[in-house]
């Protein structure tokens, strides 16, 4: 029952046999007991206690006992006593420690209630009272010695404490040290009214336990269920789940509704055939310095391909490959947030594989299964740098801004191109003057042919050639156009709009049978193309015979041309270099035309850097928002830690990116911190020279050095404008800047920082206290531990008790190096063999027992 630790399990405190004089049994005599185990089974009890009225039948109860734990459940000795108390005496139901009060084939039940009822005849008449009032009771239980703790039964009821005793002498009886010590809680609460009055009686709350008070078989386990959270089925589980009722007893099922890992199995390596059951909740690795615990964390690290940090890596490597050896494998068992099984394999040195409940091979990530598990290795707490604060953030909230990423990327794209565009236009533009140069200088060459009168004579093979390039233009452009009407019949969209040709609405009918006609339409246009593709292929091929026929034609004057050429000889003018010049010319004044219209272009680029610019920041501001809901969560989930954020506000960083980008410049020290304070970013620097004739930056810095930082922004504008200044996320301690604390308390406050998100389904976190202070651990950390491990599975490995006890770790994990295998043992802290383990081998393990017990002893 206990492999997964600490379990909630139905009980029923009040429970009646056949040996009970009110018990009814029509049944054969020799299926009594497996007749009523097997209610108990079909009613799912898990933990059953025998009260009889003022009886307690040894062989019965042996019977019975023997019976159930063969079905895993638990059977505990107990009996209903009827106390002189009250005008109709009031019912008690008294649980005892088996082995004290039955040992060594003596019984001492019987005894105590021959001893309460002497003189009494018929005593087991469940309205006869003893001879003793409550405190009577109580003070000849504890003669015995022997360890016992008492419930009140129905108390709303007749004979019930509630209903017997008024409110001044429940207020009475409830401040004793019996009753305080023994007296542990009140069956069958049904008035919260009441309840509370009762609670302000006697200064302090006992929970409410449930129990059928059967008369018959069909009646065991009827009526309002109770939950009991145990780790073992030991008295001193069942007294301390009572005792700690705020956690431990529950009136509703408790059912685990978040992804964890069941188990952890291994084959090869210093573990090989060693199976590790978890708890979905607190989980605890414990064992001396240099036993394994961190071994066993990286592996599970590993498994989960989670990176270690840069600074150890190639240490926490060679840990994996140590514990797990050549060929060895670790293998997860995990439930989802739905409930499904799922199988996570890794060999060392291979991909992670992970299977379904059917054994299939599946591709999905494990946030997927486990909704974005949380690593913090050893010294990841300590080892703060520079921005740690947005790295630990990021680590909560990295799945929900993915999109906010990949989005920014895009945008970084676009506004590169228009960044681009703008340099290569304004290379352009500013390139006119040497082509107004160049074209006076080929029109001077020009004159000269003319004034020489070989314009004239070349006339006719000039327009020749003139004829030529509109021809070979035209053709290019023609096929050119085609290609790019091929290109948009051949959309991938369209083939991916035909997909819905097919589909037909269950809801919708009518309404989606008017918009798939339209989709056809569309898709109709796919024949309109290919017919103007057609067109266009008709034209090229006639376009082709002309081309073909002027050439021809060209070729029969060749002979009449060369004829002229050489009838002109003029010095130092060369015929064919005219023809030359004057294609030259009309190339230059082209380029010319087209510079001078691209200012209107110019500004329409510019717009788009703008809106790309805009577009860039609201999806940073966007991406913040979601950090804001996340530290706003924070928050209000404890006092201790307080976040906040700033838009870009980590100019650090910013700092030293212009100072690694913009080395070589001659820029001071004092200029960058002018810089980082006047512009946000690389993107607004950038715009400013492009957009503001860099009027901005000019009042910084010099114009030599305005000079440098244009030409490397020119080479490196993509990486420039895909960084981004972080936003700066400050976290306060206690009111204090986190940075101005001492390293443990630093560590404390982000221990805090992750134990109060709620997205993580999974936390692991490996020695934690090697930077903490015990007194933090226990003011603070245990409480946020308690407070969110039913919604989270934490795996803790620590070599500090109070984690795992002050906690109430609801599986402990002892790990024990042996030479040259890893011994480990697993149980809840309510196991005493765990106990034993924590006391001998971790540090302050008996102290923090102690406190424990001081804890308790507070409470009641």
């Amino acid at each position: 029952m206990f492999k997964h630790g600490t379990q909630w399990v139905r009980a029923d405190f009040h429970l009646h046999t056949r040996k009970d004089k009110e018990f009814k049994y029509l049944g054969e005599e020799d299926r009594f007991v497996s007749d009523y185990v097997n209610q108990l089974e079909k009613e799912e009890i898990d933990l059953g206690v025998i009260t009889n009225h003022n009886k307690f039948d040894l062989g019965e109860y042996k019977a019975i006992k023997r019976k159930a734990k063969k079905k895993d459940i638990m059977i505990f000795p107990g009996v209903e006593l009827s106390v002189k108390e009250g005008a109709n005496g009031i019912h008690c139901l008294i649980i005892f420690k088996e082995d004290e009060w039955l040992q060594s084939g003596r019984e001492y039940i019987s005894q105590f209630l021959s001893e309460i009822f002497k003189g009494i005849p018929n005593y087991e008449n469940n309205n006869t009272t003893c001879n003793q009032d409550l405190e009577g009771v109580l003070e000849c239980l504890n003669t015995y010695k022997k360890d016992y703790f008492m419930i009140m039964a129905h108390v709303e009821q007749k004979s019930g404490f509630w209903k017997e005793c008024n409110g001044g002498v429940i207020k009475s009886i409830s401040q004793k040290k019996n009753f305080r010590e023994k007296v542990l809680g009140f069956q069958k609460i049904r008035t919260y009214d009441l309840e509370k009055k009762v609670e302000q009686w006697m200064g302090y709350k006992l929970p409410n336990i449930e129990g059928s008070d059967c008369k018959q078989i069909d009646q065991v386990g009827k009526g309002k269920a109770g939950y009991i959270k145990l780790g073992s089925d030991n008295f001193e589980s069942l007294v301390l789940a009572l005792r700690d009722h705020e956690n431990r007893i529950s009136n509703d099922i408790k059912n685990t509704n978040h992804a964890y890992i069941k188990s952890m199995k291994f084959t090869g390596g210093k573990l090989d055939d060693k199976e590790i059951f978890f708890s979905p909740e607190l989980n605890t690795l414990i064992g001396i310095r240099g036993s394994g615990k961190s071994s066993i964390i990286e592996a599970l690290r590993y498994l989960l391909d989670k990176s270690p940090s840069d600074s150890d890596r190639k240490y926490k490597e060679e840990i994996v490959k140590n514990i797990l050896g050549s060929g060895g494998q670790v293998l997860l068992e995990v439930q989802d947030n739905f409930g499904k099984s799922y199988t996570i394999k890794r060999i060392l040195g291979e991909k992670m594989h992970i299977l379904n409940e059917s054994k299939d091979s599946i591709s999905v990530k494990i946030e997927t299964l486990l909704g974005t598990p949380l690593y913090f290795g050893q010294k990841d707490l300590s080892q703060m740098n520079s921005g740690f604060e947005l790295e630990l953030l990021d680590k909560l909230v990295g799945n929900k801004v993915s999109d906010y990423k990949t989005n920014l990327i895009q945008v970084d794209n676009h506004l590169s191109g228009e960044v681009r565009k703008f340099f290569e236009l304004e290379d352009e533009i500013n390139n006119v003057e040497e082509l107004k140069k160049q074209l006076k200088d080929v029109q001077h060459q020009i004159k000269i042919f003319v004034e020489n009168g070989v314009a004239d004579k070349l006339e006719q093979q000039i327009n020749f050639e003139k004829d030529k390039s509109s021809i070979l233009t035209g053709l290019r452009l023609t096929q050119k156009y085609k290609d790019e009407i091929e290109g948009i019949s051949d959309s991938s969209n369209l083939k991916e709009l035909s997909n819905l040709k097919g589909y037909e609405s269950k809801e919708n009918y009518s309404i989606f049978n008017e918009f798939i006609d339209e989709v056809n339409k569309v898709l109709d246009t796919q024949e309109e193309f290919k017919s103007i593709i057609k067109s266009l292929t008709d034209s090229e091929s006639q376009m082709l015979g002309v081309k073909k026929a002027f050439e021809e034609r060209h070729q029969s004057f060749e002979e009449d041309f060369a004829k002229v050429k050489r009838e002109i000889n003029i010095p130092h003018l060369n015929p064919d270099d005219f023809g030359k010049f004057l294609s030259t010319e009309e190339n230059l004044k082209s380029k010319i035309e087209k510079t001078n219209k691209k200012e209107e272009e110019r500004e329409s680029i510019l717009v788009e850097i703008r809106n790309f610019s805009e577009k860039r920041n609201q999806i940073l501001i966007d991406e913040l928002k979601i950090y804001q809901t996340e530290i706003d969560k924070i928050n209000k989930e404890q006092d201790s830690l307080e976040l906040s954020a700033t838009f870009k506000g980590n100019k650090k960083v910013f700092m030293e990116q212009l100072q690694e980008n913009f080395r070589g410049t001659g820029i001071t020290h004092s200029s960058y911190l002018q810089i980082a304070e006047v512009f946000s970013d690389f993107t607004s620097l950038v715009v400013d020279i492009i957009d503001n004739a860099a009027k901005g930056l000019a009042a910084i810095i010099t114009d030599n050095q305005l000079h440098k930082v244009k030409e490397i922004i020119r080479e490196t504008f993509p990486k420039l404008l895909s960084m981004n200044t972080p936003n700066y996320i400050e976290i306060k301690y206690h009111g204090k800047e986190l940075s101005k604390h001492s390293i443990g308390q630093r560590a404390s406050a982000l221990v805090l920082f992750i134990l109060t998100q709620k997205e993580n389904n999974l936390i692991i976190i490996d020695q934690p206290e090697d930077d903490l202070d015990n007194q933090v651990i226990y003011n603070e950390i245990i409480k946020q531990i308690k407070q969110r491990k039913e919604d989270v599975q934490f795996i803790f490995a620590t070599h500090n008790a109070n984690i795992p006890v002050l906690g109430d770790s609801e599986q402990v994990i002892a790990v024990d190096y042996k030479e040259t295998k890893i011994e480990v043992t697993a149980g809840s802290i309510d196991d005493k063999g765990t106990q034993k383990k924590v006391v001998d081998i971790m540090e302050g393990g008996r102290e923090a027992f102690t406190k424990r017990t001081e804890i308790y002893n507070l409470w009641k």
